[in-house]
């Protein structure tokens, strides 16, 4: 059988680790010998849901054999991927972010305007006539209560609220808020991380032209857990800018009960950016983006319009 390594993108959220993992079991149903792979340590939110449901924890490789083949889930920007993409036979790509990818060979993409990876996995398992077992289920189950916040990010579709329901009947998961709570607490739970690593929590670099930007999204059910730390992130912020030649880095804190965006600047360069961008002003290193709650559809493509 042909063998495929899944690799989902650097800071790996529930969305990215668990898509990975139920692709690697639909490529199993396709014949594949299939193996997901993390490149960095998981978040506490799906810590929890790994330890919850018994799911045995992928290895970290950031780089791979270039003989083999490679699935891409979750992302499909260079910065994201494994360091050594540009040597890797890339065969498979599901995802649900913009197009940023390019190949020489034909392979099989999948992309999707859904809120989840895992709703895009759903309407594949359901295109191939394969059953999805309970545990799959509750996985993406959780994939989309994680990235639609409970239905509250403005990402969320018609179509991911169907799916919902119908993951529902098959996990016999009756109430979406006391499933998804539990997991949001243990995403806010930040207190033994150091500042470097919360602003990393859920970090991704956007290459546009020739910028470097780093956007941080710390989506938590108490923000002031992170506020109060304030002057310890904006010197985490500034060393993460320094040693790797950002043109730019933010952090927003997420408050998911209240649907609230208050963002870290730096002074200088950085907050001038933010107040053009989004026509706000910043004090005390504090910007109010009111509910901009989705890094994907309410800050990347200002972020990236203002570059180009």
């Amino acid at each position: 059988m042909r063998e495929i390594n899944v690799i989902w993108h650097k800071n790996p959220d529930t969305d990215c680790t668990l898509s990975a993992i139920i692709m690697a079991d639909y490529l199993k149903k396709k014949w594949y010998t299939a193996t997901p792979y993390i490149q960095w340590t998981l978040n506490k939110e799906t810590l929890y849901l790994i330890e919850k449901y018994d799911i045995v924890s992928p290895q970290i490789h950031t780089s791979l054999p270039t003989s083999i083949e490679v699935c891409l889930v979750d992302h499909n920007e260079a910065s994201q991927a494994p360091d050594n993409l540009s040597e890797l036979n890339v065969t498979w790509v599901v995802d649900h972010h913009k197009v940023k990818f390019e190949t020489v060979l034909p392979l099989y993409m999948r992309f999707e305007p859904i809120c989840s990876t895992a709703s895009i996995l759903y309407k594949m398992y359901k295109e191939s006539g394969f059953e999805i077992s309970v545990k799959i289920a509750t996985l993406m189950l959780a994939c989309i209560m994680s990235d639609s916040l409970l239905f509250r990010s403005p990402t969320t579709t018609k179509e991911d609220i169907e799916i919902s329901k119908e993951l529902q009947e098959i996990t016999w998961i009756t109430n979406l808020e006391s499933f998804a709570m539990p997991m949001f607490d243990a995403k806010s739970d930040l207190w033994d991380l150091s500042a470097k690593e919360v602003v990393k929590y859920d970090y991704k670099v956007f290459q546009i032209g020739d910028k470097k930007c780093g956007v941080g999204t710390l989506e938590t059910t108490n923000p002031g857990h992170a506020l109060w730390r304030k002057r310890e992130l904006l010197r985490a912020m500034r060393d993460i800018r320094n040693e790797n030649s950002l043109d730019f880095i933010m952090l927003s804190v997420v408050d998911i009960l209240e649907e609230k965006n208050t963002t870290l600047i730096l002074d200088g360069e950085d907050t001038k950016i933010l107040e053009d961008i989004f026509n706000i002003s910043v004090s005390g290193n504090l910007a109010d983006l009111w509910r901009r709650l989705s890094r994907k559809k309410q800050i990347a493509p200002d972020l990236t319009a203002y570059f180009q």
